[in-house]
């Protein structure tokens, strides 16, 4: 039978399953947004759109790359 240390390093495993799986998605979504800038055949409001992104997100996104 687990115990209650096993319960809880279980817990702290699959919580940081799903923190690294957020992690990544949100970094494959910055590099598709950073991409698409770069191309300069979208405009930002599609890129926004498509990506589900904020004005500011967007705003901070091209910051990042110096675009």
């Amino acid at each position: 039978m687990c115990n209650l240390s096993d319960l809880v390093e279980e817990r702290g495993i699959q919580k940081g399953i799903q923190r690294g799986v957020a992690e990544g998605i949100e970094k494959g979504k910055r590099d598709m947004v950073s991409g698409l800038l770069r191309l300069g055949t979208v405009n930002e409001e599609d890129i926004r759109k498509v990506a589900g992104i904020t004005r500011e997100e967007l705003e901070e996104i091209k910051r990042s790359i110096a675009v």
